[in-house]
């Protein structure tokens, strides 16, 4: 099968044929959100460099699990590809035993398609505003301080984890369905802080419903660069980004794999591309290939080893 796959790629390549019809882009999560926002850029500009269409699908479902696994079963002909992220190809495999599929050999890494810090914030009836005086508060209130996030497992709820690990301190999750639930009860006090995503809540800091204390990346973010880090603030060795990228099923002909690492690098190499993605507060970064590879391994390595010490389990 594998050979009569890779006969036929190299006959359609050979006439320069390929993409000869649309390509299938699964997103596996709703509209809308963080990685359906990189999906909807990627599916453009890339498609323009391949001189094809690319179609967005939009395969929701068990926090990605159902699309990324629907995409690891496909044919591996370069048709179908997944928009991939952090939970779905590096934390998941660590959260959960039974994952229908695995992420560093059921999949072909393309390219990296954009990342996104996350944010501290606290409602403003906790009176604290630096990240030393939320952990001096957390130290004086064991187990009182409540944080909400989008869902047990992803990076809301795995920042608020890595932050009691790097600090010592205490702090009670409430995971919810969604970050629209969380949002409203921040909003309203019912919980105390949130490590959310950097758009959803961005505008509540401008009208000072919440107070942001510092983004979880290592660097400072360009477009709030006048918040400072978690990490400058004391907090050692805290650094997370929520990541995308474009992964096809494993097994692809080197040809097809080829055709789309070389147009993913020129995608990201466009000043469209960078331009779109930071109007939604993502960065861009160049890496395609085998670069993408290691970078997805090493991931899936620092997850593995942070959950299997804060004796994490999902929920």
């Amino acid at each position: 099968m594998a050979s009569a796959s890779v006969a036929w790629s190299r006959r359609g390549l050979a006439a320069g044929t390929f993409p000869d019809r649309p390509i299938r882009l699964v997103v596996p999560f709703p509209p809308g959100g963080t990685t359906d926002i990189s999906g909807r850029v990627v599916s453009q500009l890339l498609g323009e460099q391949l001189k094809g269409t690319i179609v967005v699908e939009n395969v929701s479902g068990a926090a990605g699990v159902l699309g990324s696994g629907q995409v690891a079963r496909a044919r591996p002909d370069g048709y179908t590809l997944v928009l991939g992220n952090i939970s779905t190809h590096a934390i998941a495999a660590a959260l959960q035993p039974n994952l229908p599929y695995k992420p560093l050999t059921d999949f072909e890494p393309i390219a990296h398609t954009g990342k996104l810090t996350n944010l501290l914030v606290v409602h403003p009836s906790l009176r604290v505003n630096s990240v030393q005086e939320l952990i001096a508060y957390a130290k004086a209130n064991p187990g009182k301080l409540s944080y909400g996030s989008s869902g047990s497992g992803g990076t809301p709820h795995l920042s608020a984890e890595l932050f009691k690990l790097r600090t010592g301190t205490d702090m009670v999750h409430i995971p919810y369905r969604g970050s629209a639930p969380m949002l409203s009860d921040l909003l309203g006090g019912q919980i105390h802080l949130s490590f959310g995503n950097l758009p959803e809540l961005l505008p509540h800091v401008a009208d000072r419903r919440l107070i942001a204390l510092g983004v979880t990346s290592s660097s400072r973010w360009p477009s709030v660069s006048d918040i400072p880090t978690i990490q400058e603030q004391g907090v050692p060795d805290f650094d997370i980004s929520s990541w995308m990228g474009l992964f096809a099923p494993a097994g692809l002909p080197p040809e097809v794999r080829d055709r789309l690492v070389q147009a993913a690098s020129d995608m990201q190499k466009s000043t469209a591309f960078g331009e779109r993605l930071a109007q939604n507060g993502f960065m861009t970064e160049c890496m395609v290939g085998d670069a993408f590879r290691q970078y997805v391994a090493a991931q899936n390595t620092f997850w593995s080893e942070f959950i299997r010490q804060a004796n994490i389990a999902f929920e």
